[in-house]
């Protein structure tokens, strides 16, 4: 079987995204990672980072999705007890969200995960390589940050 050309690696990159996202979540581990846990993860990641300074509309804008789905989605996580409601501490009017304990302890669990997922997709790897992806990766990401803040 012949190797893709570097250009056809770049030209695919999108699909392998894609791929990644379908596939990592289906790794034989003792917990499968629901629909909705991913949707959820995700929510408390960008809760814990924006630290209490994202409302409902503005988690739905950075998330790219409907104002509606991720207001219900916050509902859900503050019946849950994942995320509590706060008055923001720009506009005492506006309302944000901030990971409660219970929260944190999901996400951090969510990660463990997403760990062990890794290391199993990576199992035959060496060393060198699953840290040079994961530097890269970060890589990937800080660059994606920083491009959507400019």
């Amino acid at each position: 079987m012949d190797l893709p050309s570097d250009d056809d690696l770049l030209e695919n990159i999108g699909t392998a995204f894609s791929r990644l996202r379908r596939r990592a979540s289906s790794v034989p581990l003792d917990m499968q990672v629901a629909r909705p846990d991913v949707r959820r993860d995700l929510l408390l990641a960008m809760v814990e980072e924006a630290d209490g300074l994202l409302s409902v509309n503005e988690l739905a804008a950075a998330l790219g999705m409907e104002r509606t789905s991720v207001s219900r989605l916050a509902a859900s996580c503050v019946s849950e007890g994942l995320v509590e409601r706060v008055a923001s501490q720009t506009d005492g009017r506006s309302i944000t969200l901030r990971l409660t304990s219970q929260g944190r302890e999901v996400l951090a669990r969510a990660r463990h995960q997403q760990r062990r997922a890794f290391e199993y997709i990576t199992r035959q790897w060496d060393d060198d390589e699953r840290l040079e992806f994961a530097r890269l990766l970060h890589k990937y990401v800080s660059s994606a940050s920083r491009e959507a803040s400019e």
